[in-house]
């Protein structure tokens, strides 16, 4: 009987170590299967932006300086090299600048000369009216009529005097004077008729003459008037004139030398030596010392803002920190850097955002010198729940994060991953500002050796 109840006794127990060794094994097994997760509380704060690029050393003044037109360069001063005020900048070629002045002063004299013969033309002009000779000859003919009408009465006169007192006996002589007398009648009546056309002719010639003279004077006061605005035109292109040429003349009286106004560095030399101007040729000049210039990303704009602390680095040289002076924009499109170019081909791309910060002191630069430049800006916000951005989390639904749980299985109390929705309110590099059901003792899972699902089994790493 003993005996029976010491096999018992050892069965019973070797079952107990085999479930102790099982349990080992299988706790050892979960240990190598499940998921070791760090984890980070949600906390309040703000969020912390990043930005970076590069830059250009710039003078704090710039100005532009538009070339004289149509005049020959003998020299200029080349880009980046330092003018002092009063030397020369740019230098015409004297010689092609004495002969414009020499065309210039031949058309104006021309134009002088066109504008006295224009006045000359615009003078009544002396002339002899056609209806001066035109009313001579009609005065003739009704003088001529006037004769006719006078010879044709005294005509008839004689011829019935002639019959009232001559005898009444038709002898030859009574009847060869009769037809004198008849003759003389008739040849006046003829004269008569005469006279009469030649005064219609007459006042038609003077009617056409006068008509002549009404048209003559109509053309005459058209001349005179066109003659009048020719030469006003003559003076509005004297003046003009007048004026170029005492511009040329300036030139000379200056030396053909544009010079500059101040110290200044050459930015842009907007033309060759030998080279005739047209007028649109710019030089760029710098003043004031320098300062810098960074270009930053179109997105940034919101984020950026004057007095921002910005770390700036300088060709082979040490690490700067200098503070943002403003902020502006460049239509043209001239940026350069990060960010700069992005979306070249989109017009809407033209507009690129820079900064400008004074110069640090006691740094040795030249115009043109590249820099790199970072920020570390804090939000403005403060935010309730800020949480890294490792644990954040999106799927088709929502944005959501996975907490530390606790849960009862058959091998005991178990940690698991649970899901918490949030809704995100801005982010930076490293961290996501959002809303949720989190409280202050969630432990948020930020980063696992596995990929973790809602519900898989967790471990805090040790």
């Amino acid at each position: 009987m003993n005996q029976n109840r010491k096999w018992i006794l050892r069965i019973f127990g070797g079952f107990l170590a085999v479930m102790a060794l099982g349990t080992v094994i299988s706790r050892a097994a979960a240990s190598a299967l499940v998921a070791q997760v760090e984890t980070e509380k949600a906390k309040r704060g703000k969020l912390s932006y990043s930005y970076e690029g590069e830059g250009t050393v710039v003078p704090v003044q710039e100005e532009q300086i538009f070339l004289w037109p149509e005049q020959q360069v003998e020299w200029t001063a080349k880009q980046g090299s330092t003018v002092k005020a009063g030397e020369c900048l740019v230098q015409f070629r004297m010689e092609y600048l004495n002969q414009s002045v020499e065309k210039k002063q031949a058309e104006l004299t021309q134009l002088e000369l066109q504008a006295s013969q224009q006045q000359i033309s615009a003078r009544e002009q002396a002339r002899v009216p056609a209806t001066t000779g035109a009313g001579q000859t009609l005065a003739q003919a009704q003088q001529q009529l006037e004769l006719a009408t006078q010879k044709e009465a005294a005509a008839q006169a004689a011829y019935e005097q002639f019959l009232q007192s001559a005898a009444a006996e038709e002898t030859d002589p009574w009847m060869e004077q009769k037809q004198e007398l008849e003759a003389a009648v008739q040849e006046a009546q003829t004269g008569v008729e005469a006279a009469s056309q030649a005064l219609a002719q007459a006042e038609n010639g003077y009617e056409l003459a006068r008509q002549e003279d009404a048209a003559w004077d109509i053309n005459a006061a058209n001349a005179s008037r066109a003659a009048m605005l020719g030469a006003e035109a003559a003076s509005v292109q004297i003046e003009a004139e007048r004026k170029e040429l005492q511009r040329l003349q300036s030139y000379q009286a200056a030396g053909g030398k544009i010079c500059a106004e101040r110290d200044c560095t050459v930015l842009q030399a907007g033309v060759q030596a030998g080279a005739v101007t047209s007028g649109s040729e710019v030089f760029v000049t710098g003043s004031g010392g320098f300062r810098l210039k960074g270009w930053a990303k179109p997105t940034d704009r919101e984020k950026l803002r004057t007095g921002l602390e910005t770390e700036i680095q300088l060709e082979a040289g040490k690490k700067k920190t200098v503070k943002i002076e403003s902020i502006e924009t460049d239509t043209g499109g001239t940026g350069t850097g990060s960010g700069a170019g992005e979306n070249a081909g989109d017009p809407a791309s033209q507009s690129q955002i820079y900064w400008t910060s004074p110069l640090p002191e006691n740094v040795k630069v030249q115009n043109g010198d590249s820099f790199t430049w970072s920020i570390e800006a804090p939000s403005e916000k403060e935010y309730e729940q800020i949480i890294p951005l490792e644990a954040l989390r999106e799927d088709m639904n929502e944005a959501y994060c996975l907490v530390l749980a606790e849960e009862e299985q058959m091998l005991g109390t178990v940690q698991v991953a649970r899901r918490v929705p949030v809704t995100v309110l801005e982010k930076d590099a490293r961290s996501a500002a959002v809303t949720s059901a989190l409280t202050s003792d969630d432990q948020v899972i930020a980063s696992s050796e596995k990929y973790v699902s809602e519900g898989d089994r967790v471990r805090l790493r040790e």
